[in-house]
């Protein structure tokens, strides 16, 4: 495993950035962390994925890519909005703008084995959804919501619109 610290300059796409670098690297690609603004996040959320527009910062990031997919692994964020409410889960495909630098930790590894863990007996909705867990891809190609994702948010603390 190796260590690597990313920029991803304002404007680009901080997952498609590191899924590109662990590709180019043919290499596993673990985000342990992140730092800086990203605008208009978009979060996969259901009935539909929820549109947080404006900037925020970032306070966790976590996801894993692997150099044969075209996509990432699961990826969650935890983001701050303007009046310091915190909003977080998977992050939509293309949802992860730079605003300004965002710095990115990155452990890269190789020669990794994906295994299925063995289901138990009688449980048939893990065989169909893969132990159970839900993937953060499910948004993909859903139409995005045209309003703002903060409005509940900002109305419980008294911002107007």
């Amino acid at each position: 495993m190796r260590a690597h610290v990313l920029e991803v300059p304002a404007g680009r796409d901080v997952l498609s950035c590191v899924a590109a670098f662990a590709r180019r690297g043919r290499r596993g690609a673990l985000v342990l962390g992140a730092a800086g603004r990203v605008v208009d996040a978009v979060l996969c959320r259901e009935p539909s994925p929820l549109v947080l527009r404006g900037t925020a910062e970032i306070l966790g990031l976590a996801g894993c890519f692997f150099p044969s997919s075209a996509s990432p692994a699961g990826v969650a964020v935890f983001l701050a909005g303007p009046r310091g409410g915190v909003l977080g889960g998977g992050v939509a495909e293309g949802g992860l703008v730079a605003a300004g630098p965002v710095v990115v930790m990155v452990a890269t590894f190789v020669a990794a084995a994906f295994d299925r863990l063995p289901l138990m007996k009688g449980d048939e909705s893990a065989k169909a959804d893969g132990c159970g867990v839900a993937g953060h891809w499910r948004c993909a190609g859903l139409p995005l919501q045209q309003q703002c994702g903060w409005a509940p948010l900002c109305r419980k603390l008294g911002a107007k619109s």
